[in-house]
């Protein structure tokens, strides 16, 4: 079985390669990157909503996949996408291997008021010194106390500085602009899969907690809470998150379509 998996704010795909190292003979971790950056093929527009990108991804999904039978998971605004995507497209052919949904480290409620003006503070900034303002704001809160210093560290400094700031303001308006997504998660039929960092500064516990809570059409909700690791889980921990995947793909991939 395969794993899509969507990379948070202001990453890339390189997030889950330790995680894809540790899935090595399991699952086949395939994370693409969201347009504007890296290695995606489409440009940055002014804004990147979520629907945006889940049309951007849906489009991609029967490349990536093969047709082969696949979970999908999305990180902090990954997650975003994930639960946009399905309320777009859950009946699209594109996602007809669809087996699971793994939301790591993310919420389903919309920016309050707060947030979105702390938004629009970091699109400003990054217009005017560059991406080296994201990763001052926000490198602090991203890693648990285990990570900071490490090679995770190095990791997340490499995608947010190398993010263009074109792509990275265009996240940022589009996070603002969302909907809360708890429809979708209401109407969920697919197996789910709720993963955090026990040291999540930007997205905690309970937010895991009250996605996990919201999906009761789902066969099975499982919430796992990862021991020493902040926002960015199958970063931080990937030995222990690819545990958890290997346990949940094996209860999707009995389940069958």
């Amino acid at each position: 079985m395969k794993v899509v998996a969507l990379h948070g704010y202001p990453l890339d795909g390189r997030l889950f390669a330790p995680l894809a190292t540790a899935l090595t003979g399991h699952l086949e971790v395939l994370a693409p990157d969201f347009r504007g950056r890296r290695t995606a093929s489409r440009p940055a527009l002014p804004m990147h909503t979520m629907a945006q990108l889940a049309d951007d991804v849906t489009e991609d999904l029967p490349g990536l996949t093969g047709g082969e039978p696949f979970l999908l998971g999305g990180l902090s605004m990954g997650g975003y996408v994930v639960l946009e995507l399905l309320r777009r497209h859950r009946r699209s052919p594109a996602l007809s291997g669809l087996r699971g949904i793994v939301l790591m480290d993310t919420r389903a409620s919309e920016d309050d008021a707060s947030t979105r003006e702390k938004r629009e503070a970091a699109r400003a900034a990054i217009a005017q010194e560059g991406m080296a303002s994201a990763l001052h704001a926000m490198l602090p809160n991203l890693l648990g106390a285990n990570a900071r210093g490490g090679p995770a560290e190095a990791v997340v400094r490499s995608m947010i500085l190398e993010t263009p700031r074109d792509a990275a303001r265009a996240d940022l308006a589009g996070m603002a602009a969302r909907t809360g997504s708890w429809d979708v998660l209401v109407a969920l039929d697919l197996p789910l899969l709720v993963l955090v960092g026990e040291e999540d500064a930007i997205t905690p516990p309970r937010d895991a907690e009250a996605i996990a809570e919201s999906a009761p059409a789902a066969p099975r909700v499982s919430l796992a809470t990862v021991p020493a690791a902040g926002h960015l889980a199958p970063l931080e921990e990937p030995a222990e998150c690819a545990r958890i995947l290997r346990e949940f793909a094996g209860f999707a991939s009995r389940r069958g379509g």
